[in-house]
């Protein structure tokens, strides 16, 4: 790759994609102006395609409740939604969601990894997950000032902020290979979410060892 003098003119630019992330999954209502309704949250979707994104990180608030929700239903009724409100956009669900069993009986099958795997079996299809490889600690009180989390629940609330120091996401291989192969199997594309550099070689070596074979869409997470 190189540059020259016009390179920096937008007709000569590679394509560019935006990604809009509205919901705000750490946060709750009071937080922010955080969309709850199901309208609200279609609507934050069509604010953020009007304003130029085209990639939108999905992720379900429970009209009920105010909070994340991890309802199989819920999921594949907003994405319906959403399909029908933004066509045009390519919607990425985070993947760092369980699914909610919907019976004791249905809490004894699900066992290890399958309430993740569930995001392979979404209904309609999201265009891309989001994907872990290689577990890592997200501590998201570790990049917080303390006017970040002012006037917020996280305010004076040593409870919930040990909660999010604490939080990891579990993602070694018997995580991530499976989900590759349900991802690849339900023609959903992965979305890889690395944390540090040597999560990019772990990445690499699946590429190099045929386990994964594109199309590669990545961000650095943290």
């Amino acid at each position: 790759m190189y540059y020259t003098d016009d390179s920096i003119l937008p007709e000569n630019m590679a394509p560019l994609i935006i990604t809009a992330a509205p919901y705000g999954p750490e946060w709750i209502p009071g937080d922010a102006d955080i969309p709850v309704t199901w309208d609200e949250q279609v609507q934050a979707a069509v604010d953020c395609y009007n304003a130029g994104a085209t990639m939108l990180h999905v992720h379900v608030r429970d009209p009920a409740t105010g909070h994340g929700s991890i309802d199989f239903d819920q999921f594949n009724y907003f994405i319906g939604r959403l399909k029908q409100a933004v066509p045009k956009m390519i919607l990425q669900v985070g993947g760092s969601i369980s699914f909610a069993p919907k019976s004791a009986d249905a809490k004894a099958k699900w066992l290890d990894y399958d309430t993740r795997h569930m995001l392979t079996e979404l209904d309609p299809k999201p265009e891309c997950v989001t994907i872990a490889t290689g577990t890592t600690q997200w501590d998201i009180m570790s990049w917080m000032s303390a006017d970040d989390i002012k006037g917020t629940h996280l305010e004076n609330n040593p409870k919930v902020q040990a909660a999010w120091a604490g939080m990891w996401v579990d993602a070694g291989p018997a995580f991530y290979l499976e989900h590759l192969k349900r991802l690849r199997k339900n023609r959903i594309q992965p979305y890889f979410v690395p944390a540090h550099v040597h999560q990019l070689e772990l990445i690499e070596r699946l590429i190099r060892a045929g386990v994964y074979m594109g199309p590669m869409n990545l961000a650095i997470a943290g």
